[in-house]
C-alpha cells in the first residue's frame, strides 16, 4: 500500500483523514428513498424512505417488486398525501424505478422560488452513497431480514419452494407479504420511537426520530417542506 498510495497511508497513520460530514437542516429538507433486495430471490422486495434530518422512517413497504415505477410512485404519493406537503428534496439512485417519483417531484416543486426548486429538486446518487437509508438497511438486516432469508432457504432445501417457478413465488408472496409487512410496521414503530445518541461526523439531532420529525422547533429548526401546488383530489386522478 505504501507503494500504491503513500500519501493515503501517511494520512491514515497520522489519523488525519477527514470524513465527510452529513448536513441536513431540518425535517423534509432531504428525504432518502431506496429499495432493499435481500429477499428478492424469493420474489419479495422492500422499499423505504427516511427523513435525513430526524432519521424518521417515512415508509417501509413489502411488495412483489421495487423496480416498477408505478409501485414506487404509489408509496411517494401516499406519503405526500399523508403529510399534505412536498419535501424540499428527494434523494435516490438512478434506477428506472424512480423516474416517475423524479417527474412528480419536479412537477410539485416546479414553480417554487428557492434554489432547489424546479429541475434541482431530485438528486441522483448511487445506492451505496445514499448513506442515510443504507445505514437503516444494516439495522433491518440484523433485526429482521436474516430470519426470513433463513426461513425461505429452509423451504427451498426441504423441497417446499422452487424459486425458479413463478407460481411458487407468487404463492409465497401472497402468503408471506402480509406477515413481512406486519414485521416491517413493528420495526418502523420501534425505530421511530427509540432514542438516537449523538454521533460524530453527523450534523443531526440526537433524540427520538418521530419527535424530531414532527417537532422541529425543539431542535431550533423548522419543517422545510413546501405546500402542494394542487388539491389532493387532483393527485388521485394522476
Amino acid at each position: 500500500m505504501k507503494l500504491i498510495d503513500p500519501e493515503g497511508v501517511a494520512l491514515r497513520s497520522a489519523h488525519r483523514l477527514r470524513r465527510r460530514v452529513y448536513t441536513n437542516k431540518g425535517p423534509n429538507f432531504t428525504i432518502h428513498i431506496d429499495g432493499y433486495d435481500k429477499l428478492k430471490p424469493f420474489g419479495i422486495a422492500i422499499h423505504g424512505a427516511v427523513d435525513g434530518f430526524s432519521r424518521c422512517i417515512l415508509w417501509m413497504e413489502a411488495c412483489y417488486s421495487n423496480n416498477k415505477p408505478r409501485i414506487i410512485t404509489g408509496f411517494f404519493v401516499y406519503f405526500v398525501k399523508r403529510i399534505g406537503r412536498v419535501p424540499r428534496l428527494v434523494r435516490g439512485d438512478a434506477g428506472t424505478e424512480n423516474v416517475w417519483v423524479r417527474a412528480m417531484q419536479i412537477a410539485f416543486r416546479f414553480n417554487d422560488r428557492d434554489n432547489m426548486s424546479g429541475m434541482n429538486r431530485y438528486i441522483t446518487w448511487r445506492s451505496t452513497g445514499n448513506q442515510r437509508i443504507e445505514r437503516l438497511w444494516v439495522n433491518l438486516r440484523v433485526s429482521f431480514t436474516v430470519f426470513w432469508r433463513n426461513y425461505f432457504k429452509d423451504m427451498v432445501d426441504s423441497g417446499l419452494l422452487r424459486i425458479d417457478d413463478p407460481v411458487h413465488l407468487e404463492c409465497l408472496g401472497f402468503c408471506f407479504i402480509p406477515l413481512i409487512q406486519r414485521d416491517l410496521n413493528s420495526f418502523t414503530h420501534l425505530w421511530n420511537s427509540h432514542r438516537i445518541r449523538q454521533q460524530r461526523h453527523v450534523e443531526a439531532p440526537n433524540g427520538i426520530p418521530i419527535v424530531s420529525y414532527y417537532q422541529p422547533k425543539a431542535n431550533g429548526t423548522r419543517d422545510f417542506s413546501f405546500r402542494l401546488p394542487c388539491e389532493l383530489e387532483t393527485i388521485d386522478r394522476i
